[in-house]
């Protein structure tokens, strides 16, 4: 299915490229007949640009999203990997600042000491699984069960969400984070509703400062 896409983007490429040497040729042989330039040069002088921008475009599309598509399936897996390590060592400093984990779904109830201060604090995140990520899935699909690659994503993005949430409570100065809450929601392109979908993940919560 690639490589008839692939096939069809280089036959656009090729004929819009096609018509754009016509065009500018016969640009150029009214321009030597005339030294003002005609009417129709300055009526498809736009239009050759535009058809221009799409050949390059197509050019550029048939040429680097195999690279791309190579790219994800030998580093996605690797690179989620390493971003979740990089999420545990920020984890470990954080909690290492507040001497505890500052972030908790209690509504503050527990409280006795009273609070000096109260704010919403809240962070988000947008993640998206590679195409490799995404036929794996739909291979996992054909025979049911867990969907272990985007349950490994969806589970970075949480991860993350939930750690720029720690890093936002220590710049503001809160003490603690509490009635923490995560919303997750799909995202799909207008123009493209059955592609590459997206995840967005919301954290927020309560800051808490002490007196």
């Amino acid at each position: 299915m690639r490589s008839i896409d692939a096939r069809v983007r280089i036959l656009t490429a090729s004929l819009l490229l096609s018509v754009l040497s016509s065009g500018v040729a016969m640009a150029q042989e009214s321009v030597s007949a005339s030294e003002d330039p005609p009417f129709i040069l300055i009526c498809l002088g736009p239009f050759l640009l535009i058809a221009l921008g799409f050949v390059v475009f197509g050019i550029l599309w048939a040429v680097f999203a195999p690279i791309m598509f190579v790219y994800g399936v030998i580093f996605s897996e690797r690179n989620l990997n390493k971003r979740m390590s990089d999420l545990v060592l920020r984890e470990g400093a954080s909690i290492e600042h507040f001497g505890k984990d500052p972030l908790s779904t209690l509504k503050g109830g527990h409280i006795v000491g009273g609070a000096k201060e109260t704010g919403l604090v809240y962070s988000s995140i947008v993640f998206s699984p590679s195409h490799w990520q995404l036929i794996i899935a739909w291979i996992n699909q054909l025979f049911g069960g867990r969907i272990d690659v985007i349950h490994r994503v969806i589970s970075v993005g949480r991860a993350e969400a939930k750690q720029r949430l720690r890093e936002q409570a220590q710049a503001a100065g809160w003490d603690e984070v509490l009635n923490v809450r995560i919303d997750t929601a799909e995202m799909t392109p207008a123009s493209k509703p059955k592609g590459t979908k997206a995840v967005e993940v919301f954290a927020y919560g309560t800051g808490i400062k002490f007196g």
